[in-house]
Formats: structure tokens, sequence, C-alpha cells
């Protein structure tokens, strides 16, 4: 994993970045309280209609079953007072997507701060990393984001993120 703040690789056997010092506990004095997670599919701004959130329910269950781990959509408001990247961060450890092995991808997207950031962790490294989740969100979603396609954007990207790690298995 990528340290949000000046993007070092950090681990989990370190409590705090060794090039800035920063810690999850330092978000959590800035931000309020974790949403509660709900699912894969976590709308908590209500850009998708039932049946989207059920067809990209039943994709990323597929996923998970695929890859023995967790891809995880979550769309808000804004990440105010911190960045979208550290808000995703966060959230991933907060919720420990991808369970103790961390196989695990949250996708995020903030729709007043217009950032689409992922965070994928350490079990999932080997086959796809942080810099390659981050370029098919920037060159084949947020051309779909722009459009204001948020569905057909996160139906692209579990495609594209399953391609990349059939690929690399």
């Amino acid at each position: 994993m990528k340290c949000p703040r000046c993007g070092l690789i950090v681990t989990d056997e370190v409590p705090a970045c060794e090039g800035c010092h920063f810690t999850i506990a330092d978000l959590d004095k800035l931000l309020p309280k974790p949403p509660q997670q709900n699912g894969s599919v976590n709308d908590f701004a209500g850009l998708f209609s039932q049946d989207e959130q059920q067809l990209l329910t039943e994709q990323l269950i597929e996923f998970s079953q695929k890859y023995a781990g967790e891809l995880v959509i979550i769309t808000i408001q804004n990440t105010n007072p911190v960045k979208a990247s550290e808000y995703v961060f966060w959230l991933f450890n907060r919720w420990q997507i991808g369970d103790d092995r961390h196989k695990g991808i949250a996708i995020l997207l903030a729709e007043e701060n217009r950032r689409v950031e992922s965070e994928v962790g350490y079990g999932w490294e080997p086959i796809i990393s942080d810099p390659e989740s981050g370029e098919i969100l920037d060159t084949v979603v947020v051309p779909q984001l722009k459009n204001g396609d948020y569905f057909s954007a996160m139906q692209t990207a579990i495609r594209e993120i399953d391609k990349l790690m059939q690929s690399n298995l």
C-alpha cells in the first residue's frame, strides 16, 4: 500500500509511514466515525438506481468469488477535510476490506471533489499495484465519469481490473 500523503510504500508492520509519519489515527482525528459498510456497493452519494446497485453487486460478488477477495465501490458526496486518496485509504483500513489477508480493492468516487481513487490491499499488490489501478481509473473510468455516467464507469472499472488481474495471474 502507498502512503496517501507522501506515496511511500507502507506495511502493516510499521505503526506510521517512515517518510512522513502519517498514521490512520491522524485521519481518525479529522473525520467522523466511518460510515457503516453495506456490502460491496456503498452508494452514500445516491448515484445509482436500485437496479444499478443490484447489477454492480452481482458483478462484484462474481469478482470476489473468482479472486477470493473483495472489490468494494464507495460513493460519497465529498471527502472534506481530507483528500480523496486519504479517505479511501482510511475506509479501506477501517472497514478491513480484503480481511486479514488484505486481498481487496476499494474504489472511491467523491462526487463534489470530482475525484475517483482506489486503494489496493497488500494481498493483491503482486497481481495489481496501486499505480496500475490508478491508471485504469484515469484512462478508462474518468472519461465516463466526465459524461456523468457513474454506473457505466464502475462497470468498466470492474471489467478492466478483472482483465488486468487475470493477465497477471
